[in-house]
């Protein structure tokens, strides 16, 4: 007696135990994925308290901070980039980033870097509405000085 003829080539004890192979990596992957949270969570509280101590003992803003260190990450990716870049290529990728960058240096700040740029840009943004505020306000105070408000 034959056994019946299957549609694949393959035999179900050798399907059966790759499959089960396979779950057995994603368990012991899951287990590693969950030591390695535990592990994270404990470095991000240690994150916190120091973020909290720079903040009470040494008076370092936490806004700033934190911006600081975004910024540093972004340089980092920035530096990844470039160095993906063919050698060949590095001076064209130079003058097209700066070319086409968000944040240019200007001619009375070309030292300055992206980061001083952009903050710059906020102040002189900032200082804008603070400004109009003003003019509003010195109005207002004037319509009230000169009996005009109803």
């Amino acid at each position: 007696m034959t056994s019946p003829q299957r549609k694949n080539s393959f035999e179900d004890a050798d399907f059966e135990l790759v499959i089960s192979e396979i779950e057995e990596m994603d368990e012991e992957i899951e287990t590693i994925s969950a030591t390695a949270r535990g592990k994270i969570s404990g470095v991000k509280t240690r994150q916190k308290n120091r973020i909290t101590i720079a903040k009470q003992e040494l008076g370092i803003p936490t806004d700033v901070l934190k911006a600081v260190l975004k910024q540093r990450k972004l340089e980092r990716q920035l530096a990844k980039i470039s160095a993906g870049v063919p050698d060949d290529m590095v001076e064209l990728y130079a003058d097209a980033a700066g070319q086409f960058s968000f944040l240019k240096p200007d001619d009375e700040h070309p030292q300055d870097n992206a980061a001083q740029i952009a903050a710059r840009q906020r102040q002189a943004e900032i200082d804008e509405v603070a400004e109009q505020e003003q003019k509003e306000g010195a109005e207002a105070l004037d319509e009230l000085a000169s009996g005009q408000v109803h």
